[in-house]
């Protein structure tokens, strides 16, 4: 959600906050809103609750560190995911 705008010589400049979810896909619309000038840049600022909407969910993409001996034998690569 952009907070504040200015102009800076012959660009404008948009600063404001976005969810982490969200960003991969404003730097893809970006080209197509700005004519394949626009510039994005972004940093993580804070960690926030969920409070409205569904709790997102992300499978796991790694071992399960609690089970030891998968965990132990992915770190020595002696096991492919």
């Amino acid at each position: 959600m952009p907070e504040t705008a200015r102009n800076r010589e012959d660009v404008c400049v948009l600063e404001g906050t976005a969810p982490a979810a969200r960003v991969h896909a404003l730097e893809q619309r970006l080209p197509g809103l700005t004519r394949g000038e626009g510039d994005l840049e972004s940093s993580f600022a804070r960690y926030a609750p969920v409070t409205h909407g569904t709790i997102p969910e992300r499978p796991r993409t790694d071992h399960n560190p609690l089970n030891r001996k998968e965990c132990l034998l992915s770190v020595t690569g002696r096991v492919s995911g």
